[in-house]
């Protein structure tokens, strides 16, 4: 005989989407079966393992594809093996599917590592999973993704999308290391895509491929997307900043680890109403551990790597990061942007001290207008906590 119950949990996640977990235990009454020449506990494991593949069937092996993703390499041996299961389910649309564990925190583990490895899965929102008992003792779990929408859907936006990735990655100069790749996929997504609240599927990269507006979700899962077509790691990290949930991206450039965080160099998040355009401000492109955390605090279950490299940090490879103080080697950095006809020019000072240093002599002595003739007017941003000096022409 056999009865089952529902019981239906649903667990709200971050970035205004649902995780939903349904729990369907099914119990099986069992009696009549002799095994002899082995103990109670061993004839209890076997009876559950045949039960389980009488019920549900067997979880099948399949061959990793992730071998190269960041939280994917922070798994054990078998939660990459749930991995990789639960991935093989999502690209081929499948549901219902045998996953190796009876353990749901695992998968569940599992799962959050494949997301953050993967920004291009925008036809899932979540799962649901079945648990199957026999008695009071799990035999079995099967893995079904949320899926939003068709595989034929599906298949039709991933053209679409592909469409717009091929035109705009035609624009990067034959020959880009790690550090040109990062600045790129920094550049175009800023500047072709808004940061909108109120755009649809902003959790994911329709919104930035095809809606052109988005926000930090998307900007970070069309990081990881761009970045694994270039060949560069990057891993989508999840989090706070400003005391809301936010997204940003761990990358790996030329063997060194580095954050990057597209939403907070995109002027148009620090100021919504700003009529400019969507202006660069590279505070936040290839920095390391010490100085995310002034700013962010991560909320990811898999561990993170200490960032101390410098090497690929946007001002020290455009020579725009100083550790003493120049006035004048400072000021002509200024001075060659405004001459250039740039909107906007930042520089990092390697301790604050430094940096108050730059705010009095440029700003409240007005000496900006030494290197920049003819400068009428200058609207800055102050960073404190990256000691970055920014000015907007």
């Amino acid at each position: 005989m056999i009865r089952g119950e529902n019981d239906i949990q649903a667990i709200g996640c971050r970035f205004y989407f649902m995780r939903k977990r349904l729990r369907t235990i099914v119990t099986i009454l069992c009696a009549g079966l002799l095994l002899w020449g082995c103990g109670w506990q061993d004839m209890q494991l076997l009876l559950d393992e045949q039960m389980a593949k009488y019920t549900i069937g067997e979880a099948e092996e399949v061959t990793s594809v992730s071998e190269d993703k960041y939280a994917y390499q922070t798994l054990d041996a078998e939660d990459r093996l749930i991995y990789d299961q639960m991935l093989a389910a999502v690209m081929k649309h499948e549901s219902d599917v045998v996953i190796s564990t009876k353990d749901v925190d695992r998968m569940d583990h599992a799962y959050a590592c494949m997301m953050a490895d993967y920004g291009g899965l925008f036809w899932i929102n979540g799962y649901s999973y079945q648990t199957y008992l026999r008695k009071d003792r799990i035999i079995g779990v099967t893995f079904s993704p949320s899926y939003t929408m068709t595989e034929e859907t599906r298949n039709k936006y991933q053209e679409d999308i592909d469409g717009v990735v091929d035109q705009w990655l035609q624009q990067l100069p034959a020959g880009a290391g790690d550090y040109e790749k990062s600045k790129f996929v920094y550049d175009t997504l800023i500047t072709n895509v808004d940061y909108d609240i109120e755009s649809p599927n902003n959790q994911n990269i329709i919104s930035v491929f095809l809606n052109q507006a988005t926000v930090c979700q998307g900007y970070a899962d069309a990081v990881s997307y761009l970045l694994d077509k270039l060949g560069i790691q990057s891993t989508i990290v999840v989090g706070e900043a400003n005391n809301e949930s936010h997204a940003w991206n761990l990358v790996r450039l030329d063997g060194a680890y580095y954050y990057l965080d597209t939403t907070w160099g995109n002027s148009r998040y620090l100021d919504a109403d700003a009529t400019e355009g969507n202006l660069i401000n590279y505070a936040y492109l290839n920095i390391t551990s010490e100085e995310i955390a002034q700013t962010h605090r991560t909320l990811v279950d898999f561990e993170l790597p200490e960032c101390v490299a410098l090497d690929d940090n946007y001002y020290n490879r455009e020579g725009l990061f100083f550790s003493e103080w120049d006035p004048n080697a400072i000021g002509e950095a200024f001075g060659r942007a405004y001459a250039a006809g740039d909107a906007i020019v930042s520089v990092k000072f390697s301790g604050n001290h430094l940096y108050q240093q730059a705010m009095d002599y440029f700003l409240v002595q007005g000496r900006i207008g030494e290197y920049c003739r003819g400068l009428n007017s200058v609207a800055y941003i102050e960073s404190k906590e990256m000691s970055v000096l920014t000015f907007m022409f």
